[in-house]
């Protein structure tokens, strides 16, 4: 994973700007995320943007590419996050290790997120943020008790 440093913030304004994780922010209010955070990082195809086990508390927003996520093995993946979604909010909310393994697909660009730098939001940023996480976490439970629901069926 590699830092972005020089990526220009209109650009990086133009990529959030088309992502669902971001619409109900206003576009000062993504100016002060990005400005705050300028943690962009490139994870090349295939390699890992975390692994199973490792202390890293970040949140994942995933703003272009797509990651792959598995437990032990790569060929049993659990889900991929596609641009505008998240990974990584275990961690980053229990501050406990990863419990699996994020790999690119293709090369992809992610925004890097810290607890400590949440803290230094403004208060409606912050509260947008966390908003957006639960809707997440609400959308994942809602299609594993899905999952779940058709495998006793097929049973």
């Amino acid at each position: 994973m590699r830092l972005l440093e020089h990526i220009p913030l209109i650009k990086q304004l133009e990529i959030v700007n088309r992502l669902e994780f971001f619409k109900e922010f206003t576009v000062a209010e993504r100016q002060v995320l990005l400005e705050s955070f300028g943690c962009l990082y490139l994870i090349n195809a295939h390699r890992h943007a975390f692994k199973r086990f490792e202390r890293d508390d970040k949140l994942y927003i995933v703003l272009s590419g797509e990651l792959s996520i598995y437990s032990k093995s790569e060929h049993d993946e659990l889900g991929r996050i596609k641009p505008g979604e998240f990974v990584g909010e275990g961690a980053f909310i229990s501050h406990r290790e990863r419990s699996t393994n994020a790999i690119a697909l293709v090369d992809t660009i992610v925004l890097a997120i810290t607890a400590e730098a949440l803290t230094r939001l403004p208060n409606v940023v912050r509260e947008k943020i966390k908003d957006q996480l639960i809707i997440g976490m609400s959308l994942r439970i809602a299609k594993l008790n899905a999952h779940i629901e058709q495998e006793d069926k097929s049973h």
